[in-house]
């Protein structure tokens, strides 16, 4: 795919608690993608674009407008979704939520730089 992708995806792998970073069309689709061996990316791709559906449909429920990020927090880590542009999302799946704030940092600092090289694709 893009080399430019990959070089933004490996920006959030080199934080050591993340496991995936992947950019997601909005029906689930796999555009790319950094991950740990042994993680069925396709698999987590495919359900973690419903969880993108939820949090938008939400916000329109209670009027507060549409999801800038959701970060949904489980026993053993965190998901991390947020929008890019309305046909593709940034996915991120981290072990441990001490790296949240600088994750949530990289994400604000390179959304248009995803952006961008989506548009190149």
């Amino acid at each position: 795919m893009s080399s430019k992708l990959r070089e933004l995806l490996s920006r959030f792998r080199s934080v050591g608690s993340v496991e995936l970073a992947a950019i997601v069309a909005t029906d689930g689709l796999l555009i790319e993608s950094s991950a740990h061996d042994g993680i069925d990316v396709d698999a987590i791709c495919a359900v973690a674009s419903n969880g993108l559906v939820m949090a938008e449909s939400l916000g329109r429920e209670i009027d507060k407008g549409g999801a800038i990020q959701t970060v949904l927090e489980y026993e053993q880590g965190i998901v991390m979704l947020e929008p890019i542009g309305d046909e593709a999302m940034l996915l991120l799946m981290v072990e441990a939520r001490d790296d949240l704030g600088y994750l949530r940092f990289l994400a604000a600092k390179h959304r248009a730089d995803i952006g961008t090289a989506l548009q190149e694709i």
